[in-house]
């Protein structure tokens, strides 16, 4: 494999950086706080092929895996390739039990990468944006976006609906204002009903077409999920709560989250699980409004970013089991991580 995976250019990716790290306000400039720099196809994030007969277009479910990528690894695949969950409650906070079902899969799904980090800022001997950017193309081409009511046969760029982006925001509530504000202005002046896609994709027995609005469902892991559910990172605990209300409200940003649940175990042997408890308690208004979804993803994919970099530190050639063959060939090839500053 090539060092520089065979996507746009380096030189792309990085001029698309430095445009969104402009300090200048983005109104002013006329421009958007995002930017895609990869798309699977042209259309994204309207279906490339005809969706469930079933179901009329009027919201695009989009998946958004925001994440450090550094480097992307296996938990990030299992939480980019989940499907929509179904749960119920339990009686009692430590009774909470979520009953999966598969049902239609996302309509589309963004790998997304934020400029502006509230809590971390690049250190010496990290990956560089454009790295991780380049890392997150390969983990696209990982990500099996087959989608349940086509063959099984059908091609790979039928399925793959994804894309990359970043994003110069912060904060969960914040980015689901950007985002939303992004993708409806995208869809509108991709959507054309008069095109054969179009009839295609709405049933014909529907009556006036009108265009689609993306819905967002992040998918996270629980230290996101704490952070989320933080005060400290809102002007108080009210405005926290005044703030999640909107951005999960059907009337607000109209946003889910399904986080990966923590192995239970690990969680009660250290000195995590009152954080765990707090958070959960914190999270039980939106896990009982169906707007928060707790989610296992399996043990082996239990694994962090960081515990990558520090077994290259150290030389431990486990590492390799936490990432995709293709990363892990990037990152050997870029002798990334191998400073101790990481």
């Amino acid at each position: 494999m090539n060092a520089k995976p065979l996507w746009p250019p380096r030189s792309h990716a990085l001029k698309l950086l430095q445009k969104i790290q402009k300090h200048e306000s983005p109104v002013e400039l006329d421009e958007s706080p995002v930017e895609l720099v990869y798309m699977s196809h042209e259309r994204w994030p309207c279906p490339p092929l005809p969706i469930h007969p079933q179901r009329k277009l009027d919201t695009i479910r989009v998946s958004v895996l925001d994440s450090s990528f550094n480097p992307p690894t296996y938990a990030h695949l299992a939480l980019a390739n989940s499907r929509p969950p179904r749960y119920t409650m339990r009686s009692g906070l430590t009774g909470l039990a979520l009953e999966s079902t598969v049902e239609l899969d996302y309509d589309a799904r963004l790998l997304l990468l934020s400029v502006r980090n509230a809590d971390k800022a690049l250190k010496p001997g990290d990956a560089t944006y454009e790295q991780r950017l380049e890392m997150m193309y390969l983990l696209s081409k990982d990500i099996s976006a087959s989608v349940s009511q086509l063959p099984e046969d059908t091609s790979e760029s039928a399925h793959a609906n994804i894309a990359i982006a970043i994003i110069d925001e912060p904060t969960f509530v914040g980015k689901a204002t950007v985002l939303r504000q992004f993708l409806r202005a995208r869809i509108s002046g991709l959507y054309r009903p008069s095109s054969a896609l179009d009839r295609m994709m709405t049933p014909p027995t529907s009556g006036d077409i009108s265009t689609p609005g993306p819905r967002l469902t992040f998918l996270i892991g629980f230290d996101t999920l704490v952070r989320l559910l933080s005060p400290r990172y809102y002007a108080s605990e009210a405005a926290m709560m005044d703030a999640l209300r909107f951005f999960f409200s059907p009337v607000g940003d109209d946003c889910y989250v399904v986080c990966a649940r923590r192995n239970m175990e690990e969680v009660e042997q250290t000195v995590q699980a009152e954080v765990e408890a707090r958070t959960l308690s914190a999270a039980k208004e939106f896990v009982e409004s169906e707007r928060v979804a707790l989610i296992g993803i399996g043990d082996d994919e239990q694994t962090s970013s960081s515990q990558v970099r520090t077994k290259v530190v150290l030389q431990d050639e486990t590492w390799r089991r936490l990432v995709t063959s293709s990363v892990a060939n990037y990152i050997i090839q870029n002798s990334l991580y191998t400073s101790a500053s990481t």
